[in-house]
């Protein structure tokens, strides 16, 4: 049984049971009553079991050799006469009933109708009436009287909490989108296509929050046509982000398709596809080093692995330019992870294959579900945004993602995101902005615990390396030697001077060398200090998905 608040299917009532209906249902009546009749006889054919319900069904002509009707068929006639006219009184009678019942209905409405609109006090999921069995989210289906009549009522409101649910019905497709796209040009102007490009209704009124009644709605809406999504919105379940701001990502569950512990090649069997400059996320653990192209990865944002034993799921949120690596133990459970198809602010939630919660995936915490509230975050592992020429010039000895992958993409240089990458836009909103940097900016992000410090990327590779402290950690951070992206350790009692990224070396104050490595930077004595989480993010992200972030300006 599906835990969920399923969308309520329509069902004809007598009220959508017109004249025109009327003779349909008495046309198959008789239909139904001729072909009993006509089954009894010797020289009739068989009937077919095959009927198209779409259409109604054409009465079968009796054979062209049968010069008069049998006895049979004469009192087949006469049954069908009485039924009829019987049908008809209850038509009749049904219809004056239901009228009866509409009159004292408009009456009731009439009584609360200078009441106020409130969305929130009443069940706003009578708006569904279509489900996933109907297509295309339902956009050709026609909309019932009542429908119509509710969601006017809720656009002609000057009530806080109309704009939740104004959005979700111009951002999920359905067949009320084009209402709610014609209601924002008329209240903001602009004509534009999309929610998106409407963010003044997305700074919700003080008042207003996610209710129940609006949590329920919106289970109901998605599940319109994706159920599997719809149960991991469960309104019953705790919550610790908002969802007034959970945007469908315009895919279903697993639409965009996780990598399963995908094949590794070596170099040389690489060699005929990939380049110098294509950029990979690099990883080591334990010394099993790894390379995952972005073009590839790209297409999949999300690789469940194992790396040097270590259960993984490199979770990369394209439109925030973060590539996390999260360890997927936490206690006795190991988690393995998928793309719900939903967004928060811009950033995907993904959820787990063992209880099916969303996670954010930038903080690795759970976010709707089961597992929130129980104290749980992932560890972020290291990981380097680099060149292919400069991480496989570091390891001689790596393995890299296979792109035959078992799935049919474009994994050519620069086509995924390519638009995305290259413009300073967002796609989804994004309500928090910090004008230090611009929205799109790369910075590389260093996790400590629950705290987190951004090093702008082209501020970083022009120091080259950065002291600081993040969590009451001190730490160093050095940039790639191409720019791409930066490494990050604890740096304890020393004190760095210089570095140079390039012969992978950093030097402290008393002249001594560090080896930069990919596990820990090893001392002139063998001194060892050890890496620290971080990978690359955009800027909008820190902003968006932390509140204790810290922005290193050198």
């Amino acid at each position: 049984m599906r835990n969920l608040h399923a969308p309520p299917r329509r069902t004809m009532s007598k009220a959508d049971v017109t004249g025109g209906d009327m003779r349909w249902l008495i046309s198959i009546l008789m239909l139904t009553l001729l072909l009993a009749a006509c089954s009894s006889s010797e020289d009739d054919a068989p009937i077919s079991d095959s009927v198209e319900q779409s259409q109604p069904a054409e009465p079968r002509q009796p054979p062209q050799s049968q010069p008069q009707q049998s006895q049979q068929q004469q009192q087949a006639t006469e049954d069908i006469d009485q039924s009829v006219s019987q049908t008809t009184d209850q038509v009749d009678q049904s219809a004056s009933q239901q009228h009866q019942v509409e009159t004292a209905d408009q009456q009731k409405d009439a009584q609360v109708s200078d009441l106020p609109f409130d969305p929130d006090a009443i069940d706003m999921s009578q708006l569904i009436f279509w489900g996933p069995m109907d297509g295309f989210f339902g956009r050709y289906v026609p909309i019932p009287v009542a429908g119509q009549q509710l969601l006017d009522q809720l656009l002609a409101s000057d009530s806080p909490a109309i704009d939740k649910y104004v959005i979700d019905l111009a951002a999920f497709p359905s067949p009320y989108w084009g209402q709610a796209l014609d209601y924002l040009n008329q209240r903001y102007g602009g004509g534009y296509r999309t929610v998106y490009e409407y963010p003044d209704i997305f700074e919700f009124h003080p008042d207003d929050r996610a209710t129940i009644s609006y949590l329920r709605f919106k289970q109901a809406l998605f599940g319109s046509q994706f159920e599997d999504m719809a149960e991991m919105m469960n309104p019953d379940e705790p919550i610790i982000i908002d969802a007034r701001e959970i945007m469908w990502g315009g895919v279903r569950v697993d639409g965009i398709p996780p990598l399963e512990f995908p094949t590794q090649i070596f170099p040389d069997e690489a060699a005929e596809w990939i380049n110098d400059t294509d950029i990979v996320v690099g990883v080591e653990i334990d010394g099993d080093a790894r390379a995952y192209p972005i073009r590839i990865i790209a297409w999949h944002e999300m690789v469940n692995d194992t790396i040097g034993g270590v259960p993984v799921s490199l979770a990369y949120c394209t439109l925030c330019g973060s590539p996390i690596l999260f360890d997927g133990r936490v206690g006795s459970e190991v988690y393995r992870f998928g793309t719900s198809g939903l967004l928060y602010r811009s950033n995907k939630l993904m959820y787990d294959r063992n209880t099916r919660t969303l996670w954010n995936q930038f903080s690795g915490k759970p976010a709707w579900g089961p597992l929130v509230g129980q104290d749980i975050r992932l560890k972020v592992l290291p990981v380097v945004v680099t060149t292919w020429g400069d991480w496989y010039t570091r390891h001689p000895d790596t393995t890299v993602l296979s792109i035959n992958t078992g799935f049919v993409r474009d994994y050519g240089p620069d086509v995924a995101y390519n638009d995305y990458f290259n413009s300073p836009l967002t796609w989804f909103n994004v309500p928090v902005e910090d004008e230090r940097l611009a929205q799109k900016d790369n910075v590389y992000a260093v996790r400590v615990g629950d705290s987190l410090a951004a090093y702008p990327i082209q501020l970083l590779a022009e120091r080259r390396f950065a002291l600081d402290e993040v969590g009451g950690v001190a730490i160093v951070v050095v940039s790639t030697a191409n720019g791409e992206g930066g490494r990050s350790y604890e740096s304890g009692s020393i004190q760095f001077a210089s570095a140079d990224p390039a012969a992978d070396t950093l030097t402290d104050s008393d002249g001594g060398v560090w080896m930069i490595r990919e596990d820990s930077l090893l001392g002139p004595d063998g001194q060892v200090l050890p890496r620290v989480g971080g990978h690359n993010a955009y800027w909008f992200a820190i902003t968006n998905q932390t509140d204790n972030g810290q922005l290193w300006e050198g």
